[in-house]
């Protein structure tokens, strides 16, 4: 605690600081020539070390004062930290965990399309996410450069709409694929023709298929294709100061290189935004994967009770036509196998056992002797 003076030495220091008549009187007075004895001088040099000693006493004591209120001072301003400027068009939406969770979705998604159109395309075509961020739908809108190609859906599961626009480059060289090409991009970009949209708009069917797909852990899109535009001014899906959320994809076709941004307004997930976290993500995946397990033991199941024709042979032999034709009952052929082989048994088309014949009751029956491992299975084992 700090050390504080008491009523009486603030008194004791203020009479010490006054003083007093006998002091006075003690003082010499040089105009009269009257000297001061030398049991006064003593006196006054007994009083001036105790006087001193107070004194820094009062003086340590302020000073330690100080110092502590200068400490605290700083201290609280210390936890109060600097303020920082709140810029209220620019508001922050999705923390920073959705953000992260949004990246592992789309992570998926550019995988699926990179897939998809080197399917279309048979070439090489890599995908790369980028980092995802937040913004406002002006600075979406302000960043793509017309000529350019947009496609805007709606999900009712969501009940807002987004968009997906591809840089020209890339919609060139895909066209130019598709329809003959080495998958090279146009020097000069224009806008596409009506025949290029509509295969483009083929193309994004299968794009936003995708995007569903890559969804599907978290909700169910449904997305619908609504309108086809090459300038963004005439795409607004929401107004100028609405927060939305940027992903966008860099794809690489040959030499070509180019975006897929898609935009998504927080007002279209703002009803599973508690659904964007690390934990329902994985929860969702790990149920996918149980889900997939009882799927394929169900499969298993069908698969178990498919009815197969077995057949055991006998022999195999090779006749003219004119033989064959002029059979009649109680001819004999022979074949290639002996009577005191084992016979092959075929499952489909497949030898699958070896057996010997026999008699069980009153049927015909086979005896199993061997059974073929498939191809290269005894090679692991």
């Amino acid at each position: 605690m700090v050390d504080t003076l008491s009523q009486n030495e603030i008194d004791a220091l203020l009479s010490a600081l006054q003083p007093s008549e006998d002091a006075v009187a003690a003082t010499p007075d040089t105009s009269q020539g009257v000297a001061v004895s030398a049991s006064e001088n003593t006196n006054s040099r007994e009083q001036t070390p105790s006087f001193k000693n107070e004194i820094n006493n009062i003086t340590s004591k302020l000073s330690n004062n100080s110092f502590q209120e200068n400490t605290s001072s700083s201290s609280s301003s210390k936890s109060k930290g600097k303020e920082r400027k709140y810029d209220f068009k620019r508001q922050t939406k999705f923390s920073k965990e959705q953000l992260g969770t949004l990246e592992l979705i789309h992570e998926s998604f550019a995988r699926l399309i990179g897939t998809d159109i080197s399917t279309r395309l048979r070439m090489g075509v890599n995908t790369t996410i980028l980092p995802v961020t937040q913004e406002t739908f002006e600075e979406f809108v302000g960043s793509i450069f017309p000529p350019t190609f947009i496609t805007i859906f709606r999900s009712d599961s969501l009940g807002g709409e987004a968009m997906l626009q591809i840089d020209l480059s890339i919609v060139f060289s895909i066209l130019d694929r598709l329809l003959g090409g080495n998958g090279a991009p146009l020097s000069t970009l224009r806008q596409l023709t009506d025949v290029e949209k509509q295969i483009m708009q083929k193309i994004m069917v299968g794009i936003i298929d995708r995007l569903r797909e890559a969804w599907i852990n978290v909700v169910d899109l449904m997305p619908v294709i609504e309108l086809v535009e090459s300038n963004p001014q005439f795409a607004q899906i929401v107004p100028p100061n609405d927060v939305v959320v940027t992903i966008k994809i860099e794809i690489s076709i040959l030499d070509t290189t180019g975006n897929l941004k898609l935009c998504i307004p927080y007002n279209t997930l703002e009803s599973i935004t508690h659904k964007l976290n690390a934990a329902s993500w994985f929860a969702a995946v790990r149920k996918e994967g149980e889900s997939t397990k009882s799927s394929g033991d169900a499969i298993e199941k069908q698969v178990k009770d498919v009815v197969l024709p077995v057949v055991a042979e006998l022999g195999r032999g090779v006749y003219p036509l004119e033989d064959i034709i002029n059979l009649q009952v109680g001819d004999c052929l022979l074949t290639n196998q002996l009577a005191k082989e084992e016979l092959n048994i075929r499952v489909g088309n497949q030898i699958k056992f070896c057996g010997r014949p026999g008699i069980l009751g009153k049927k015909m029956a086979i005896s199993i002797t061997k059974v073929f491992e498939p191809p290269g299975q005894e090679e692991d084992e």
